[in-house]
């Protein structure tokens, strides 16, 4: 197994390099190149499926040896349980992700740029050294702003990817003060010491809060969800997928560190998690709702399914503290198993949308509409991603979102009242998140496929290149996983629980799975769920409803007719609902937080257009009033800056007494 990961690692490695070394000399052999790029991804792509899930159920324990040569200590890429479920995962997003570069015959340099970014995702999940994980981690960083901001001709686009590029900065540097506090009570960057390091609790926790903003930059976390919905709407089309599958070193790094490296932490951290995680659920869906543009409602989305897995996290980190192991098993379990579902729903809906924004030339949703007969394959797996995403049963969201939902119900359970008050709290903000999701998805997906087309010349564009489209494996692929996912929920814990083993101490299966294939919330005689024979039973009733149909119905003819439009003779695509319709109530009743204005404007014709805009929160209170005081600080330093060696001799000297001053602080 080890031999299989190290050729997985290869052949991820050479992937970009034969993108870099086939540029030249490559006219008329574009299409070819690309392909070998992404076969040669897909192939490393599953390779590290395989070992992670061998890893995860099998218990082996893949290595490759790099030795010292990077001259911070010993370093190996390995894959224990806990390493093994997000290999797994990035194996299986990666793989579909570089399929559909092959599909859409994207360029060789975005095909490459992917590649690149798959291998840093896996090098930063396999790394047992500190510092090799940082240098994986800025080389993501740099696969990232060149995703988002490179070739960019609008401004706007630009902006947006200097923004999302520019807060991984952030999240790179408070991983590297983190890996420089724990060095320093350490003197190793192994995180096998790091694990075992007498650590006092003011220590964990300022370690905690740099990690915390490490990682939460990633996937979202308030307030640096703005990276999101601005690096989704500045990547090049199949490009917003790499940054869905980034997602997974992001999650990662709070299991390592927060959970395996520092636990048990204070009981305040488990409870910041939880306000943390409610305030981006519901931020996250809600500025979903009011968005129009496809990737950007996408980011959103992210941001509050990053704000549920929080709320696991948070409910695990809890038990820990008070050392109650099934309490703990409880909220990593739904927070794992939601990381899963969404990260697989998420690259298979931004994949789709790819496919669409290619087919229509269109990256709304008010054009779009009618879609469905003419984009069946695309209709279907956005269909699912957003079924899934939307938590409908028996799908894979469903599932997670029940388990952090009964892992929030045990707040009875916590060690102190603030912390069973913020469980509740926290289960009513789910609650409302699972409504609004609804009518979000519903709002996307409905708009975008159902109903008769807004634009004809976009679904005139659809039809065309349709007709001459391949069937997308990617898609396919991907979407049955999607949609098996909730019915194979028993079989995925069983392997989700052998690899938490390292981290709860024993296995949570035993009391979660009761047969025949019923689920339970760790706490056995609790609540029950049964996805799988939930899918089954959905079936046989639809199979006997189309039946029953069929027989009763099926010597009728079926009578069709124009739709009816108040007996006027309106075109119904200009008087049929807006996708505004469906965010307007809630622009309404929280026009005051979400920052809702409204202008009228007046054209030359004599006729007026209404324009509206919703301002995130986090921008007009934080970005906007940070961006004007670095700004000032900046042309400040900048009058400072004589050009005179003398002055630079005097910063040099400062930073080096302020360095010198950490020294005792950091012992």
């Amino acid at each position: 197994m080890s031999a299989m990961l190290a050729i997985g690692y290869a052949a991820l490695a050479v992937a970009p390099l034969l993108g870099i070394a086939g540029r030249r000399g490559a006219r008329g052999r574009g299409p070819l190149l690309v392909r070998a790029v992404a076969m040669s991804s897909v192939l490393g792509c599953l390779l590290l499926l395989i070992a992670g899930i061998a890893a995860v159920t099998g218990g082996a324990r893949p290595r490759v040896e790099l030795g010292g040569w990077l001259g911070f200590g010993h370093s190996a890429l390995r894959v224990d349980g806990v390493a093994g479920i997000f290999l797994a995962l990035t194996g299986l997003t990666g793989a579909a992700t570089a399929l559909a570069y092959a599909e859409l015959e994207w360029s060789a340099w975005l095909t490459s740029l992917g590649a690149l970014a798959l291998l840093c995702v896996a090098l930063f999940i396999g790394a047992d050294n500190a510092f090799l994980m940082l240098l994986a981690w800025e080389a993501l960083n740099v696969c990232i702003y060149l995703l988002t901001g490179s070739g960019k001709a609008d401004p706007a686009e630009l902006l947006g990817g200097y923004f999302a590029s520019g807060l991984t900065k952030l999240g790179g540097a408070a991983l590297l003060a983190a890996i420089g506090l724990l060095y320093a009570h350490t003197h190793s960057f192994a995180l096998a010491v790091w694990a075992h390091a007498q650590l006092g609790g003011g220590t964990r926790g300022v370690a905690f809060l740099l990690f915390l903003l490490a990682f939460g930059s990633k996937v979202g976390l308030l307030p640096l969800q703005g990276a999101l919905p601005a690096g989704y709407a500045a990547a090049t089309r199949v490009g917003a997928a790499a940054l869905s599958v980034a997602l997974s070193a992001g999650f990662y790094g709070l299991w390592r560190f927060e959970v395996l490296t520092l636990s048990p932490l204070p009981g305040w951290c488990g409870e910041t998690l939880l306000v943390l995680g409610a305030l981006s659920a519901i931020t996250g869906i809600v500025y979903a709702t009011m968005q129009d543009g496809l990737r950007e409602f996408l980011g959103y989305s992210t941001v509050e399914h990053a704000g549920i897995v929080l709320l696991g996290l948070g409910v695990a980190l809890l038990g820990l503290s008070a050392h109650d192991r099934m309490l703990a098993a409880a909220g990593l379990l739904a927070a794992t198993l939601h990381v899963c579902a969404h990260n697989l729903a998420k690259t298979l809906a931004l994949i789709g949308v790819a496919r669409l924004e290619l087919a229509t030339g269109e990256r709304t949703l008010a054009p779009l509409g009618g879609l469905g007969r003419v984009l069946p394959l695309t209709c279907a797996g956005v269909g699912i991603a957003s079924l899934t995403l939307g938590a409908i049963p028996p799908l894979g969201g469903f599932v997670s979102e029940w388990f952090t939902f009964e892992a929030l119900l045990q707040g009875f359970l916590m060690p102190t009242l603030l912390a069973q008050l913020l469980c509740a709290l926290a289960a009513a903000a789910l609650a409302f998140t699972a409504g609004i999701g609804l009518l979000a998805f519903a709002k996307y997906f409905g708009f975008s496929f159902l109903g008769p087309p807004r634009a004809h010349a976009a679904v005139a564009s659809a039809r065309a290149r349709a007709a001459h489209a391949r069937w997308p494996p990617s898609l396919l692929a991907l979407g049955v996983v999607v949609a098996l996912l909730g019915a194979a929920a028993p079989w995925e814990i069983r392997g989700l629980a052998h690899g938490l083993q390292q981290a709860l101490g024993f296995n949570a299966a035993g009391s979660t799975i009761s047969s025949p294939l019923v689920l339970g919330p760790v706490f056995p005689g609790f609540a029950v769920l049964a996805p799988t024979w939930l899918l089954l039973v959905l079936a046989a009733f639809a199979l006997l409803a189309a039946t029953a149909g069929r027989w009763v119905g099926g010597h009728r003819g079926v009578r069709r007719a124009p739709v009816w439009v108040t007996g006027s003779d309106a075109e119904p695509a200009r008087v049929q609902y807006r996708p505004s319709a469906y965010s307007n109530p809630l622009r309404v009743v929280l026009r005051g937080p979400l920052g809702f204005r409204t202008r009228l404007l007046a054209r030359d014709d004599g006729s007026a257009t209404l324009e509206t805009s919703v301002v995130n929160a986090a921008e007009r209170f934080l970005y906007r009033p940070l961006t004007r005081a670095l700004l000032r600080a900046s042309g400040a330093v900048r009058r400072l800056q004589s050009g005179r060696l003398s002055a630079y001799l005097l910063y040099l000297l400062l930073a080096l007494l302020a360095a010198l001053a950490l020294i005792p602080i950091l012992h």
